[in-house]
């Protein structure tokens, strides 16, 4: 995939999670799809993340993700980005983010690791998975 394409890619994925469409971050994935998260250091797979996803939306309303950088490799980018939204509490949440996507040769999502400072993070309630 060339950057455009990619950039396509990530562009539609950060859209449908903020708008909260589970439906459409499913079409974007890749069956086989792994997503790792430094909180818990957990490699989850689809129906996974649809839970975690799901927890996120209902805890988390008004989401908006400022992206700071996006850099792409070759089968891949590397977007760095502040995640913004209002929690049930009234709290806000700004979260600092590193997100690295492996995309298949089709353009679906194969591969996430995400990073952030857990010590930052009000999402500690969300649901742990054993790697």
């Amino acid at each position: 995939m060339n950057h455009t394409d990619m950039n396509t890619v990530a562009d539609s994925f950060f859209a449908a999670v903020e708008a909260g469409d589970i439906a459409a971050i499913k079409s974007m994935y890749d069956p086989d799809i792994r997503i790792w998260h430094s909180r818990d250091e957990a490699n989850t797979d689809m129906a996974q993340s649809m839970e975690l996803l799901s927890m996120f939306f209902d805890r988390v309303s008004d989401r908006k993700y400022e992206v700071r950088a996006r850099h792409f490799y070759e089968g891949g980018f590397m977007q760095e980005h502040v995640v913004h939204g209002s929690m049930q509490d009234g709290s806000k949440l700004n979260l600092p983010v590193c997100f690295v996507c492996s995309l298949s040769p089709a353009g679906k999502i194969l591969r996430i690791a995400e990073y952030c400072d857990s010590a930052k993070s009000p999402l500690k309630g969300v649901a742990q998975h054993d790697a």
